[in-house]
């Protein structure tokens, strides 16, 4: 694929953040006196954003008692955010692969701007991209196609010349919707099976295969 811009998904693409996001949303059950629930089924459900992932931890529970999680899971986490968190192997140095070749990229994640924006700092990312958007960022977040588009159009690049890298279906799903090139990472959250399903045009098994798949 000969892109001009790279759109990467930010936890379970760039960032391992698994462990973090799941000793969060176990400390914001418990709190609510909810029992604690295994890692992997809450990893299973990160990638459509925070709410959605408290509604499937929770079950049945009104909008409110939604909210009210959601408010705590965002305190702890804000406190919590790289304790145990780290690049995937190979991600800077392809990054700055691409950066060097003159790529232009940026960061497409539903997690909220705030804290991917702080991560991304943190994590001494941030200045490889040129724009980053949250899942609060614009009135639809993946898999609708608008954050996609946005950066797209903002970037000045053609949507055929665009390459969406991500590790959830919801990835694919929004990279298809704007017109992009769509790669699966299946060393991510979700797997080859889900990747696959979902369509993606290209599945990687680890980040630096990127350059091999796109030029």
């Amino acid at each position: 694929m000969d892109a001009e811009l790279i759109i990467f998904d930010l936890d379970g693409t760039l960032i391992d953040s698994s462990k973090d996001i799941a000793w969060c949303a176990n400390r914001t059950l418990v709190s609510m006196g909810y029992p604690e629930r295994k890692a992997q089924e809450i990893v299973g459900n990160i990638g459509w954003g925070v709410k959605p992932l408290l509604e499937k931890l929770l079950p049945g529970e009104d909008e409110a008692k939604i909210a009210e999680a959601r408010l705590k899971f965002l305190e702890v986490y804000g406190s919590h955010l790289v304790v145990d968190t780290h690049l995937y192997p190979g991600v800077e140095e392809t990054i700055g692969h691409f950066m060097a070749s003159g790529k232009k990229m940026a960061v497409v994640t539903n997690k909220p701007f705030a804290l991917a924006d702080r991560i991304l700092e943190i994590m001494k990312l941030r200045g490889f991209f040129k724009a980053v958007l949250g899942g609060d960022s614009l009135p639809n977040k993946k898999p609708h196609p608008e954050p996609i588009e946005k950066v797209i159009r903002d970037l000045g690049a053609l949507p055929q010349r665009t390459v969406v890298v991500g590790d959830s279906p919801v990835d694919c799903e929004a990279g298809k919707g704007a017109g992009a090139f769509t790669i699966g990472a299946s060393y991510g959250f979700r797997g080859r099976g889900e990747l696959e399903a979902a369509g993606c045009d290209v599945i990687i098994d680890d980040f630096p295969s990127l350059k091999r798949a796109v030029r």
